[in-house]
């Protein structure tokens, strides 16, 4: 406007200027004419008024460009001035040498100044850019705003760095003008902080680039439902390239999904509302392709879809896994059923096998029981006639009924010993003993046999083999015994030898290979791999001249296997065979003992009352000739209902009770003696002699209360040494007839000989226990009553059965058996005061027997045999 303004005035003034001189001109001309030369006075004021004329106007005009070029002069600074400092951007105005001019209020504040303080300062002092806050290295010809200052160029940069006083530093974008063409060179400088806008970039060139790198296909469609952008995860899927994807409505992608779903998904977006479902595709290439698709309408301000998010997930391989997933389900499923329609039918074949086992177990002891009961008469009656006076032709009967009755025995003991071997319940011992030993018992017994069929019998022993070795000799006795009555049996002619190698040996152990050799009929090739199976028999038939179970090899195979050996069989049909079996045994010190039966000539009992329950008349008969025979006074009960009333009456030293009998069987009646009250009722001894050998057998006969098992048949041998166990030593019978009953000696409340056998033949570990337990055991039965009084019936039974476990590895019976019963009481199935007191006194006995007596000197023999080396009680026969 000021410009315009000084332009017309200008103009004006030379017009006015140019009129007037034209006017003077032609008046000047017109007097020369007229033959005056010179002007009059008026043509001179008026020439000198339009020159006057003409410099005011040039003089207005210079006036009003100056005033345009002053920011702060005329009518228009004011307002520029107020439009400057109200902007946000900050505007810098510096002369030419680079000093500031002018800073607005924005500046200030941006670069961390104080208002005032950046004029009349150089603007490369007070305003640094680039990665340090400090510009002492960069000269003024090197920075950004100096073109700008010399070159007259415009100068703009973005997203620069700019440092503040305090030394932080945000992002701007700026611009530098040069005013060089104008009456005063100089420059301005605008700037504004971008840091938030550069956050908002940065953020969302992460969230671009995450979303190119998303797995998941993403499309954006605007409110038209026309893609805008997809992203690379997606054109993967699809197998498609951006641009043919690019314009098309998303739902064209789905074009063989459900229709219902389809029709969901629109009703969804119309009413502005997120969608989630499962549609099915195509691919580029045709495949099906099933995804999983998540739709979110966008909304503006004003509450109208902006755009679409699409969201998509290839499911198609978790459907492939769903489906085979299903599929094994489905399988596992009838997998299963069939498993419990499996383990249904084996619960049914357990009990069934169950029962069978049952079955089997009942008819096994039912068998044993059946035939030792009349083999019990056979062999007593056998015993009784051998001391009686025969013809030859007599004692060559009596010879072959009792080696018939001893054949049946060891068919009976065979299948006992399968049984317990299938039952897991046989039990492997570790002795020392001495090979020659076992050998020679052996020799005794197949010797005579071997003579009588005219077969060699030979012996030969590794001369390297240790004199003493650990293992259970019983077992290998019954393994060579089997062995050797095989080669017997089959062997007409010829020769039977039985060869012992030393195979290996080291420190503390050997390895021994046996071998039995024959020259009988031989075996088959084929029927070798049966020789070893359970109820097996080569020769079936009706006419086989070899009798038999079919047991023998296949205990001999599970004794091998049970200690850790092996068996094997070599045979040549006509020529013989050979059984050979390897065990490893210990090697026990030179100074070890060995276990060792003595033969000694019997001496009869001293009178001792004993009550005989038995209810077979031939096994009253026999036993009643065996006991009277041995010294003994007998009572005979038929039944358990006798044994009990005689009990209750009279006064007896030991009750031999028969197990089964009619009516009240023998553990009712022990059962019922022991409840009896009667003053020494709980110390009697009561032996179960029963035809029933089981193990079962023998600890239900302790549970009910009976010291100990004598099954049936026995030998006088057996039966004498089982009760002297009971009765103390045995006395000379009285002269004259008389009866002479002693105090029975306290030595029968331990065997000796069963403890030191029960601690695997260490007679040093037995006497230790013997004395730790009269050390630590003699006033058990007080802190038992302690506890009883206090109430902890738990911790007396637990005290109680302690005892019961020590008396049974001590062998101290008559104890073992009053802890049992005082752990049974205390568990609320008896009157614990009696039976306290009983266990308290056998207690005591116990402990008074272990004072008396000489155990602590026990070396090789029990006290009983020193005793009998000493002469101070006659010998016995060992049971």
């Amino acid at each position: 406007m000021n410009a315009e303004r000084s332009l017309k005035i200008t103009i004006v003034s030379t017009l006015a200027l140019v009129i007037l001189q034209g006017a003077l001109t032609c008046l000047f001309l017109d007097n020369l004419r007229g033959g005056t030369g010179a002007l009059d006075l008026r043509q001179s004021a008026l020439l000198l008024i339009a020159v006057a004329c003409t410099v005011f106007g040039w003089f207005l005009a210079w006036l009003y460009m100056a005033r345009r070029n002053e920011p702060e002069a005329g009518e228009g600074a004011p307002h520029a001035a107020l439009l400057l400092q109200s902007v946000e951007e900050g505007v810098v105005s510096v002369d030419g040498a680079g000093c500031v001019t002018f800073a607005n209020e924005a500046a200030h504040e941006l670069l961390g100044y104080r208002e005032g303080d950046l004029v009349g300062r150089d603007l490369r002092e007070v305003m640094h850019h680039g990665k340090t806050p400090v510009c002492t290295r960069c000269g003024k010809e090197s920075c950004l705003l100096n073109p700008g200052f010399v070159g007259g160029t415009r100068q703009r940069t973005r997203n620069e760095l700019l440092w503040r006083k305090d030394g932080s530093s945000f992002s701007a974008d700026f611009s530098c003008s040069s005013l060089a063409g104008d009456s005063r060179p100089g420059s301005v400088l605008t700037f504004r902080d971008v840091s938030a806008r550069r956050e908002v970039e940065e953020r969302l060139r992460l969230q671009g680039t995450a979303l190119e790198a998303a797995m998941n296909g993403i499309i954006i469609a605007n409110r038209q439902e026309r893609i805008i952008w997809v992203n690379q995860a997606l054109c993967r899927i699809l197998g498609c390239a951006p641009e043919q994807l690019l314009g098309k409505d998303p739902q064209s992608l789905f074009a063989d999904a459900d229709r219902e779903l389809l029709a969901e998904l629109a009703e969804s977006l119309e009413a502005k509302r997120p969608w989630q479902g499962e549609l099915t595709g195509r691919r580029g290439d045709g495949t099906v392709l099933d995804q999983e698709v998540t739709v979110t309408p966008v909304l503006d301000d004003a509450g109208g879809v902006a755009d679409y998010i699409w969201i998509m997930l290839d499911i198609s391989q978790r459907k492939r896994t769903e489906a085979a997933l299903q599929e094994s389900t489905r399988m596992q499923e009838e997998a299963n059923r069939q498993l419990v329609r499996t383990v249904q039918r084996a619960n049914e074949l357990a009990v069934k096998s169950a029962r069978a086992s049952a079955a089997k177990s009942e008819f096994l002891a039912n068998m044993s029981h059946e035939i030792r009961t009349p083999m019990n008469a056979i062999v007593g009656a056998g015993h009784l006639l051998q001391e009686t006076e025969l013809s030859p032709r007599q004692g060559e009967y009596l010879q072959t009924l009792m080696v018939s009755a001893d054949l049946l025995l060891g068919i009976i003991n065979d299948v006992l010993d399968f049984s317990k071997i299938e039952a897991g319940k046989l039990m492997i011992d570790r002795i020392t003993f001495s090979l020659q030993d076992v050998v020679a018992e052996l020799l005794a017994v197949y010797a005579p046999r071997a003579r009588q069929q005219g077969v060699d019998l030979r012996v030969e022993l590794d001369s390297q083999i240790p004199d003493l070795l650990t293992g259970d000799p019983m077992r290998l006795a019954q393994i060579l015994n089997n062995l050797l009555s095989n080669a017997l049996k089959f062997t007409r002619h010829g020769s039977v030898q039985l060869a012992v190698k030393l195979a290996r040996k080291d420190t503390g152990s050997a390895e021994l290979i046996f071998a039995v050799r024959d020259s009988g009929i031989g075996i088959l090739a084929e029927d070798q791999a049966q020789l070893f199976q359970a109820f097996t028999q080569l020769d079936g038939s009706l006419t086989r001249s070899h009798g038999g179970t079919g047991l023998g090899l296949a205990i001999c195979k599970r004794l091998t296997t049970m200690m850790k050996g092996e068996i094997w069989c070599e045979s040549i049909p006509g020529l013989g065979s050979t059984f050979s079996f390897w065990l490893p045994f210990g090697v026990a010190a030179a100074d070890s003992r060995v276990e060792r039966k003595k033969e000694a000539g019997f001496t009869r009992f001293r009178q001792q009352r004993v009550l005989l329950v038995e209810d077979n008349p031939f096994n009253q008969k026999v036993a009643l000739a065996l006991l009277e025979r041995g010294g003994l006074q007998v009572t005979v009960a038929c039944n358990g209902d006798e044994a009990v009333d005689l009990v209750r009456a009279r006064e007896f030293d030991l009750v031999l009770m028969d197990v089964r009998m009619p009516g009240k069987d023998g553990l009712t009646a022990a059962r019922e003696i022991r409840a009896l009250g009667k003053a020494g009722g709980e110390s009697l001894p009561i032996l179960a002699v029963s035809a029933n050998a089981m193990d079962q057998d023998v600890a239900a006969s302790l549970a009910a209360g009976m010291n100990g098992h004598i099954a049936k048949p026995f030998t006088p041998e057996s039966l004498y040494g089982a009760i002297a166990v009971w009765l103390g030593d045995q006395g000379r019978a009285p002269a004259g007839g008389q009866e002479q009953v002693e105090e029975r000696s306290p030595v029968a409340r331990i065997d000796f000989e069963t403890g030191v056998r029960q601690t695997g033949g260490d007679r040093k570990l037995y006497r230790d226990l013997l004395k730790q337990f009269e050390r630590e055991y003699q006033d058990q039965g007080a802190a038992i009553e302690r506890e009883i009084r206090a109430g902890n019936k738990e911790e007396a039974s637990r005290l109680a059965h302690s005892v019961k476990g020590i008396a049974g590895v001590l062998a101290a019976q008559p104890l073992h058996g009053a802890a049992q019963r005082l752990e049974t009481a205390l568990k609320g199935e008896g009157d614990v005061t009696r039976v306290l007191s009983d266990f308290r006194d056998e207690l005591q006995t116990t402990i008074a027997c272990l004072q008396a007596e000489g155990w602590q000197n026990l070396t090789s023999s029990t006290p009983r045999q020193q005793a009998e080396a000493a002469g101070n009680a006659p010998s016995r026969a060992q049971g």
